[in-house]
């Protein structure tokens, strides 16, 4: 057949000119479970394969430039130093001090059970204090959410 003008191209559908009755659809809960189950111990069709040398290295050409110093939003080699400090020794033991002055308990409700040692001051903006017992109490997370500066909501 012979492409005429204004003709319409099947891009791969079954009935392109229909829209499918699956659009906008989910599965429900029960035949997740179902196909889950149905699926649980198969293993994949790749596993215990190796990649050969030609696969391994067209897969490290597709990714040149994606990391590093040649992808598109690198700053530099800078990252957030804040994020290496909850990882420290001294956030640890200042978290375990909070704890121990507030009896475990929110300071806000008086709940006990899931808490969270809060930064009066912000962890990122005021580096000095990030580790002085008074820049802390220890909130449950309703009471934790409620604050000005949870999760970054007020940057100074």
């Amino acid at each position: 057949m012979v492409f005429q003008k204004g003709h319409q191209i099947n891009k791969g559908r079954k009935y392109p000119n229909r829209i499918s009755p699956f659009k906008d659809k989910h599965h429900t809960e029960i035949s997740k479970k179902q196909n889950s189950e149905a699926h649980r111990g198969q293993i994949a069709w790749n596993k215990g394969i190796p990649m050969s040398e030609e696969a391994k290295l067209k897969n490290s050409i597709s990714h040149i430039g994606q990391c590093g110093e040649l992808a598109g939003n690198w700053k530099g080699g800078i990252s957030r130093a804040y994020k290496t400090g909850y990882y420290s020794i001294e956030y640890k033991a200042w978290r375990e001090a909070v704890f121990i002055r507030d009896i475990f308990t929110c300071q806000g409700c008086g709940k006990m059970g899931y808490i969270t040692a809060h930064h009066i001051k912000s962890f990122t903006h005021y580096p000095e204090s990030r580790f002085d017992l008074e820049n802390g109490i220890t909130l449950c997370e309703d009471c934790h959410s409620q604050t000005d500066n949870y999760k970054g909501k007020n940057k100074r």
